[in-house]
């Protein structure tokens, strides 16, 4: 009588575990996380599995950019300067109302950001565009009269001009070890941050430099101003 008594509360608790720790619905919409937001762009983001379709829908009066990442998996004992953690996908430009309902097919996924356009930011100098200026470190990959998305790359140890920057959203797509300086000669100071972080910047004009630790990848959302 004990080991039955015993196999009923075993089965009881597991019935009450399961009910508390309902599982999750694999085919369920991803949920989404706001990671910034101010008076000109407010972010979320989301993890998009493999076969599951994202459901952000822009929000009413604002158009958006969203922003596809895969992440890259490596085997062990590659060099630190050499690993890029997220690897570019995509961007599109959604008006108010459209759905961003791709469903992925990778295995691994992808990391779907949203950067919703609210005011138009301040307007400033941008006479030295580093797009023409630097075009070996800056690539476009989609521009409209709203945003430039630009793929920024520096090796190990690159050095670019002095330029103009817009307001903008920067995605880094690896750990960032580089160095700024506002004019030539100026000292210069850090700039570091992980994988993954989403920055803000109203622009003005810099100098970069990578530093000889790893490869400088980022994404960079410019937003025109009116």
């Amino acid at each position: 009588m004990s080991r039955l008594l015993c196999a009923l509360l075993a089965t009881v608790l597991l019935a009450s575990t399961n009910s508390m720790n309902p599982v999750q619905d694999a085919s369920a919409p991803p949920a989404f996380s706001v990671v910034l937001e101010n008076a000109y762009v407010r972010i979320t983001q989301a993890d998009i599995p493999h076969g599951v379709k994202s459901s952000y829908t822009v929000p009413a009066g604002v158009s958006a950019v969203v922003i596809r990442l895969r992440p890259l998996v490596f085997s062990s004992g590659i060099h630190l300067s050499e690993v890029q953690p997220f690897r570019f996908d995509r961007a599109l430009f959604l008006k108010s109302g459209k759905v961003s309902n791709h469903a992925d097919s990778d295995l691994d996924g992808i990391l779907e950001i949203h950067i919703e356009l609210k005011d138009f930011p301040p307007t400033s100098v941008f006479d030295r565009d580093a797009v023409k200026l630097d075009p070996s470190h800056n690539k476009v990959l989609f521009e409209n009269d709203r945003v430039r998305v630009v793929d920024v790359h520096f090796g190990l140890g690159e050095k670019g001009p002095v330029v103009d920057k817009r307001p903008r959203v920067i995605i880094l797509l690896n750990d960032m070890h580089a160095d700024v300086a506002r004019r030539e000669g100026d000292t210069p100071s850090p700039r570091d941050g992980k994988a993954g972080v989403i920055q803000w910047s109203l622009g003005g004009s810099q100098a970069t430099m990578n530093r000889n630790e790893t490869k400088l990848d980022n994404i960079v959302v410019e937003i025109k101003g009116k």
